[in-house]
């Protein structure tokens, strides 16, 4: 691992690059409201079909949304400041979709031995899907990285996690238009916090050269 985060630098890192490129941030955040409403409006349907149809396209809906969410932040914290088109270049899905459902087994599972066993496996394996996208990795691969990285400066990313919960509420309580930028800088700021304890890789590295 090659450095240590600092929980209030790494907030601040990602409000300067949301505010240095805000309009596809606030495109990404408001497109990913807008479709998970319309699918959660048919979930509500009396139909049973209807709604097993509306559970499984918003379960792919939502993994789709991370993807590209994970994929313009590395872009964003690599220097090379994405446009709205520049989120939905894809690589490596299937194993972001396998990664997600390992994480969710694996959370389930903690809630069984403590309820606080789901969020101490939350918290170890939130960089999951980070890693298989940055560095193309198979989803078990993935995890035991997500577990080593966080292990690694497992104090101060807790207090980032912590830091990154109260923006988020005071977001909401911003009668829910603070999402629109606590969102995008807590994203910023975790995935800012991965790449200081995990230094550079190929992703990074083109999307370096990208911006040059």
């Amino acid at each position: 691992m090659v450095g240590r985060v600092s929980p209030t630098g790494a907030v601040s890192a990602g409000w300067q690059m949301f505010k240095n490129n805000p309009v596809p941030w606030l495109l990404i955040t408001l497109a990913s409201g807008v479709v998970s409403g319309i699918i959660s409006a048919f979930s509500t349907d009396e139909s049973g079909a209807v709604m097993f149809i509306a559970q499984v396209l918003s379960f792919v809906v939502s993994l789709l949304l991370q993807a590209f969410i994970v994929r313009g932040a590395l872009l964003e914290v690599d220097g090379h400041r994405p446009s709205f088109g520049d989120f939905f270049k894809l690589h490596n899905f299937g194993w972001f979709v396998v990664a997600a459902i390992l994480v969710g087994i694996a959370t389930f599972v903690g809630v069984f031995l403590l309820i606080v066993g789901a969020f101490v496996v939350a918290f170890f394996l939130y960089w999951t899907q980070y890693f298989v996208v940055d560095r193309n990795m198979t989803a078990t691969d993935a995890i035991v990285s997500s577990f080593r990285a966080i292990k690694s400066d497992a104090g101060n990313l807790l207090a980032l996690a912590l830091l990154n919960v109260l923006i988020i509420i005071a977001g909401t309580l911003a009668l829910l238009v603070g999402l629109f930028v606590a969102i995008p800088v807590t994203t910023l700021a975790s995935v800012y916090a991965y790449r200081v304890i995990t230094g550079p890789s190929e992703f990074s590295r083109a999307a370096t050269a990208a911006a040059a």
